[in-house]
């Protein structure tokens, strides 16, 4: 049975995923394992152009709406269907990631932004050739549930986490694992597939349309 305090407290939501990667970042740094400290300092931080992004991340496609000119009508947050881009833009957007800290992902989950977008007004030149349509901004919306079941996943890869240090190494009350008589190489291999599961991890590797970030909807870059 799980003893330690901090499951208890992931499984019944009682605790930030901030305050859980920060408990196992200490104890991480006992186990000598690297992806683990990474890993925590990554979700705790942000995930930079070089760092190892894991699939759990990878952005997903939202709705496109623009405002512009239409003919002879100006429109606002009116929808682009996908099929106007050609497959090399559409790329370049797949490869845009969640990269944000853990704090971040939360308040875009809960807080009272509304809709995250992303800005993809650099592509308003396909648009227009396309269409004639002159698009004076273009975004890239996400619901709240999209962030929402990305703080899932992470919580659920916490967890297993730390139930797997808990039955290795009893109670991680105190952020302190005894790893004098472990194989500490094997608990590291269970450790690093229950994080990259998928057995696979993408380098970010800077193919970002430029100037493109998150933002609140009707906010500033």
């Amino acid at each position: 049975m799980a003893k330690s305090k901090i499951i208890k407290e992931l499984a019944n939501k009682e605790v930030s995923l901030e305050v859980a990667f920060n408990r196992l970042l200490i104890i991480a740094s006992d186990l000598n394992n690297d992806d683990l400290i990474n890993w925590a300092t990554n979700e705790l931080n942000g995930y930079s152009k070089d760092s190892k992004i894991p699939k759990y991340r990878e952005g997903k496609m939202g709705h496109i709406v623009y405002s512009g000119i239409n003919g002879r009508m100006q429109v606002n947050n009116q929808p682009l269907p996908l099929s106007i881009f050609d497959k090399e833009p559409l790329d370049y957007i797949k490869v845009n990631y969640f990269d944000q800290d853990i704090a971040t992902i939360e308040q875009f989950a809960f807080g009272d932004n509304g809709n995250i977008g992303l800005d993809l007004t650099d592509l308003a030149g396909i648009v227009h050739k396309k269409t004639s349509i002159l698009c004076l901004k273009i975004t890239m919306q996400f619901p709240k549930e999209i962030f929402i079941g990305l703080l899932s996943t992470i919580r659920t890869k916490l967890l297993k986490v730390f139930i797997e240090l808990d039955k290795e190494f009893g109670c991680l009350d105190d952020l302190d694992v005894d790893t004098n008589t472990k194989d500490l190489k094997e608990i590291n291999n269970k450790l690093n597939i229950i994080i990259f599961e998928d057995n696979s991890v993408t380098i970010g590797d800077g193919n970002k349309l430029k100037n493109t970030l998150f933002q609140k909807l009707g906010g500033k870059k």
